[in-house]
C-alpha cells in the first residue's frame, strides 16, 4: 500500500556534475523552472536531460512544462552536465553542419537560381544555422572571457548577409545564387576559424 505521505512528496533524482536522491514537500518549489534553477545554481551546471514520471521530455519542450507545478507524487530526474561538455559536444556538432552545408552549397545556388520553394528554405534554414553558429560562439566567449574574433571577421560575414538580404528583398535570384555559390563560403571557412579557436580553448 502505498504511503499517503509519498503523495505529498516529490522525487529528485539529480545526475551528471552530482548525484542526488531526496524526496522534498511538493510546495518547496513554485513550478518547475524555480527546481531547475535552483539545481543550476547548486551545480553551476547546463540542463541536459529531463525525465518526468520515467517519461523523457526532450529539452526542446522546456518552455512548455517550465510553468508546472507539483502535487506531490511526481518523479523528476535531472542530468546537469558541464559547460565545457556542452559546448564543447555543440561546437562538434557545429562542424558537422558546416561541412554539410558546404557540401550542398551549389545545389542551393541551383535551386535558388531557379526560384523553386525548395530553394527558399533552404536558404531560410541555412539562415537559421548562422545564427545558431554565431550564438554558439558567443556563448563560449562569455563563458571562457576570450574573444575569438579577428577585426574583420564579423566584418566580412555582415557585408555578405547584407547582400543576401537585399538580393532577397530585390528578388534577384540571380544575384542570390551567385552568392551562395561563390561567396558564401568565406562565411563558412570564417565560422570555422572561430569554432575551432573557441574549441581549443575549451580543451
Amino acid at each position: 500500500m502505498k504511503n499517503v505521505l509519498d503523495e505529498e512528496k516529490v522525487r529528485i533524482k539529480i545526475s551528471g556534475l552530482i548525484n542526488e536522491d531526496s524526496k522534498v514537500d511538493f510546495d518547496k518549489y513554485s513550478n518547475f523552472e524555480e527546481m531547475v534553477k535552483d539545481y543550476i545554481n547548486i551545480t553551476q551546471g547546463v540542463l541536459t536531460k529531463i525525465k518526468i514520471n520515467e517519461k523523457e521530455i526532450p529539452l526542446a519542450y522546456y518552455d512548455e512544462i517550465k510553468d508546472a507545478f507539483f502535487e506531490g507524487g511526481e518523479e523528476i530526474e535531472l542530468e546537469f552536465s558541464s559547460r565545457d561538455s556542452v559546448l564543447l559536444t555543440l561546437i562538434q556538432q557545429s562542424f558537422e553542419y558546416i561541412k554539410k552545408v558546404r557540401d550542398n552549397l551549389e545545389n542551393v545556388s541551383q535551386e535558388i537560381l531557379l526560384n523553386t520553394p525548395e530553394g527558399h528554405n533552404l536558404l531560410n534554414s541555412i539562415a537559421e544555422g548562422m545564427q545558431a553558429l554565431l550564438d554558439i560562439v558567443e556563448q563560449t566567449k562569455i563563458y571562457t572571457g576570450i574573444n575569438f574574433y579577428e577585426s574583420t571577421d564579423l566584418e566580412t560575414i555582415q557585408n555578405i548577409i547584407s547582400k543576401l538580404i537585399d538580393a532577397q528583398r530585390n528578388e534577384d535570384f540571380f544575384e542570390l545564387s551567385d552568392i551562395i555559390g561563390s561567396e558564401f563560403n568565406k562565411v563558412l571557412d570564417i565560422f570555422e576559424n572561430l569554432l575551432d579557436k573557441a574549441y581549443n580553448t575549451l580543451q
